[in-house]
């Protein structure tokens, strides 16, 4: 007997028969379904089967609400094993109060010029703050004409080539390489 789709009604008949033998598994069952009526069917298209057609609901909801279940009668056990830690009920809560962060900068920058002081330093050297480079895509070249002293923001300000900040003469000095001899 072959029958034209997997959800036949003579499939799920024979389904539900070999369901309520007892001790048959479901790989048993597609193994029969296969046989008798010349259909491929595995184990896992039995059961979703199966489930459909006995109204048994044991998708996502149903494990959520197992599991749902299970957490709260964990948390049932521990509350009645441990007592309930309590503070009195007239009495605030502990408040913590920190100096502003500026004043403990303030404070501390205040100790290192009282060191320095003390180790002869009248005045603490300022820190040269870093060149701004001119704009970039400017068509200028960005090369520091200054080298190791104090800043005097001048440039090379030659033209570049499209895409680049230096000068071909100023990119020789920055990206030099030795040869290898």
């Amino acid at each position: 007997m072959a029958a034209s789709t997997w959800a036949s009604p003579e499939i799920d008949a024979r389904i539900i028969a070999l369901k309520q033998t007892k001790g048959l598994s479901h790989t048993t069952i597609a193994a029969a379904i296969r046989h008798e009526f010349g259909v491929f069917v595995n184990k896992n298209m039995v059961l979703r089967r199966a489930r459909t057609i006995l109204g048994i609901d044991r998708g996502e909801k149903a494990a959520n609400e197992r599991l749902e279940r299970k957490r709260r009668a964990e948390k049932a056990e521990r509350a009645a094993l441990e007592p309930k830690a309590s503070r009195p009920v007239n009495v605030p809560p502990p408040v913590v109060t920190l100096p502003p962060l500026a004043s403990v900068r303030a404070q501390a920058l205040d100790e290192l010029v009282a060191q320095a002081q003390a180790m002869g330093f009248y005045e603490l050297p300022r820190p040269v703050p870093p060149p701004t480079p001119a704009p970039l895509g400017n068509g200028k070249c960005t090369f520091p004409l200054w080298g190791d002293e104090p800043p005097t923001h001048q440039y090379c300000d030659k033209r570049t080539p499209l895409g680049s900040s230096f000068c071909p003469d100023c990119r020789r000095i920055c990206f030099y390489r030795a040869r290898a001899a």
